[in-house]
């Protein structure tokens, strides 16, 4: 058996938990923590390199026990970490991806504890004895950033106190780096969580989403992939973000319903709209414009007219906007608004409903998996 560990963003880990339990067959033994979800599988899956809810997933190599806190010890943990199993591993990632033969390796760590050396030490011995075993080389890593070149091996090493947890990269790339998204702006969404958006408001195939503020695509495209046989409509009042959306949904193969317009005046006329998925300015990266210029007040007016009787809204925002309140000062009802922590940001992630709908409820399947990262204490009822 394989340990695979799934990287999440913080306070979402159920909801990666869930679509790994759906999506790749045979994993088991699924295990939340903080930004993580462990899982064994009986060899590595090609299904693992289509999750689109996970930052990146690993394959654990082994793990080396009794690391100690002075610096001069450095060596002999480089030595451990080669000593592992590394043929039986890259046997297996070779299976669903090909291999170089002289490969060349970057190596990240992250430690927790107090240690004498600092991240780049672990780094670079480690990568240094490692490209000796594996006949390759080992791009330099320093706080200055990594030696040029694109690696063919990506290694983590997670240290715990006294034990390093080696892992590498299932994927040639993070799976978070989309090969469609090559045109963005300011403020445009970390793919994984556009997905989980999508994934929290489950439309059927045949219902129809709406993005209002689709800046470069990212939600409405991960709906797109994550939802097969949607019709998704999509705005901004920014024509060169409108520009960006429309490259970049070409080449991620899916059609969009694209037009300009003023979010605090929807288009798209007699629309019945399942579920509107979106990622509203945070007046922080990228301003509010057009009649939303200073406050988001009538967004949250329009949206009714747009939704069918049982439509929902789901949307992230900045913490500091408390959108919550807002929307339940106006009579919104929630199936979920709760924390999560992106690139060093608080923010909300919300499912709700105008009082005119019918209340909102989580998809049962992630119910379940909510309520186990309760009972588990990897989140709480505000997130984290």
């Amino acid at each position: 058996m394989v340990t695979v560990i799934a990287r999440s963003v913080r306070g979402l880990e159920w909801l990666a938990a869930e679509e790994i339990s759906d999506a790749v067959p045979g994993a088991g033994g699924l295990a939340m923590s903080s930004r993580e979800v462990a899982f064994t599988l009986p060899g590595l899956a090609p299904e693992l390199l289509q999750l689109r809810t996970v930052d990146d997933v690993f394959a654990e190599v082994g793990r080396v026990t009794g690391v100690g806190p002075a610096k001069g010890e450095l060596p002999l943990v480089a030595r451990r970490v080669t000593d592992l199993d590394w043929a039986g591993v890259l046997g297996r990632l070779a299976a669903i991806r090909t291999l170089a033969p002289r490969p060349k390796l970057d190596v990240v760590a992250s430690l927790a504890g107090k240690h004498n050396y600092n991240r780049f030490a672990m780094e670079n011995a480690v990568g240094e004895s490692l490209a000796r075993r594996l006949t390759g080389s080992y791009l330099v890593r320093t706080s200055g950033g990594r030696q040029a070149g694109d690696p063919d091996l990506v290694i983590r090493v997670f240290v715990r106190e006294t034990e390093a947890v080696v892992a590498v990269q299932v994927a040639a790339q993070p799976l978070h780096r989309r090969r469609y998204k090559l045109q963005a702006g300011a403020g445009s969404l970390h793919p994984p969580v556009a997905a989980m958006l999508a994934r929290l408001a489950a439309p059927v195939a045949g219902a129809t989403v709406a993005d209002p503020f689709c800046g470069d695509g990212t939600v409405c495209i991960e709906a797109a992939l994550s939802c097969p046989g949607i019709a998704v409509l999509a705005s901004d009042i920014d024509p060169a973000r409108l520009a960006n959306a429309r490259l970049n949904a070409t080449r991620a193969g899916v059609g969009l319903s694209l037009c300009r317009a003023d979010a605090g005046r929807l288009p798209w006329p007699g629309h019945s709209v399942a579920a509107v998925i979106t990622n509203p300015p945070w007046n922080i990266a990228v301003e509010a414009l057009g009649l939303l210029r200073g406050s988001l007040g009538g967004f949250w007016r329009e949206t009714p007219r747009l939704l069918a009787p049982d439509g929902r809204m789901c949307l992230i925002t900045d913490a500091r906007l408390d959108v919550p309140r807002q929307l339940r000062r106006l009579g919104y009802r929630f199936a979920l608004a709760t924390q999560v922590r992106l690139a060093g940001r608080v923010s909300h992630v919300m499912l709700c409903a105008p009082p005119e709908q019918r209340p909102p409820a989580l998809p049962t399947r992630l119910a379940g998996w909510r309520r186990r990262a309760l009972a588990d204490g990897v989140v709480t009822e505000a997130g984290f």
